[in-house]
């Protein structure tokens, strides 16, 4: 589990000390040195796992996000799912770059929060710190409202695998490929940019085509575990396994494109499905309810 709050200060400045925040602007700055091009996955592909994940809520975490954001809600959560990637891509922000990723070591056999999240400065520790908030009674609407877009966004990027990568290349993005004209493209960017805009899709499409497609999987299997610090583990581990080995060539080739692609439309699935089982935990149906189903 990780301890303390990661980014309160997005949600709440008011419960943070001073001195508090001093110390994580600090960490924060230094953070955003080693992170400075850090990537983060396309705005759309945000809105496309957001309107994705939807149709998979039950009726307590519906009736939960219909009371934040009226009745209207599905239209509201869907169209400002990209908001948090637009806030973080100001230069402002910048020194929250780290939360976008929790990054690993060649020799890990798991999450450890001391080890791969210094600060609570990472995914996982955004992912948590934004369940705490929506669950947490101490918090206004207008603090929920915004945390349900960060944990929404941060499931995301924790579903990238190479923003679960190596720390020593940055999550890739110290590696650099050539493309057909042999001119270097940063392999970060190939995941969380260009093999989601080759799919040239609208996302409102697109999410059907996959919502149709989980219809044929055993999705079950991924929420054998509703820990995030598991995800996070099992997404480096696919990184490692999958991703990086076709960096070896050198090439950004035509094989590249084809295994990421079908690749990344995995982890954007299980990015909505889990995303769902997480809100459907926390606002369970009540029981009157549960009774006559």
């Amino acid at each position: 589990m990780v301890r303390g709050c990661c980014h309160r200060v997005v949600y709440c400045r008011r419960t943070v000390s001073r001195k508090t925040q001093s110390q994580r602007l600090v960490w924060w700055v230094v953070g955003s040195l080693l992170f400075t091009s850090a990537q983060a996955f396309e705005e759309s592909g945000h809105i496309m796992v957001a309107q994705l994940t939807m149709p998979m809520l039950t009726e307590g975490a519906r009736a939960e996000i219909k009371r934040l954001y009226g009745d209207d809600w599905l239209r509201e959560v869907v169209s400002r799912a990209a908001m948090v990637q637009t806030e973080l891509n100001r230069p402002k922000n910048q020194y929250q770059q780290p939360l976008q990723v929790t990054l690993f070591g060649p020799d890990d056999k798991g999450f450890d929060a001391e080890k791969h999240c210094p600060k609570n400065a990472c995914s996982v520790a955004a992912i948590l710190e934004s369940r705490q908030v929506l669950m947490s009674s101490g918090f206004s609407d207008a603090d929920k409202r915004q945390a349900l877009l960060y944990l929404m966004h941060y499931m995301v990027q924790l579903h990238i695998p190479l923003n679960c990568g190596l720390i020593r290349d940055q999550g890739g993005q110290k590696i650099y490929l050539k493309d057909d004209a042999l001119q270097p493209v940063n392999f970060s960017w190939i995941w969380n940019h260009d093999l989601y805009r080759r799919e040239n899709k609208r996302w409102f499409t697109y999410a059907q085509e996959l919502y149709r497609d989980m219809a044929k999987l055993d999705t079950q299997a991924w929420t054998k575990t509703l820990s995030v610090a598991d995800w996070a583990f099992e997404s480096y581990t696919i990184a490692l396994q999958e991703v990086y080995p076709e960096a070896v060539e050198g090439r950004y080739s035509a094989s590249l494109i084809k295994k990421g692609q079908k690749l990344m439309e995995q982890q954007l699935m299980k990015a909505a499905f889990r995303t769902a089982a997480l809100l459907n935990d926390m606002f369970p149906e009540p029981e009157e309810e549960k009774s006559m189903n």
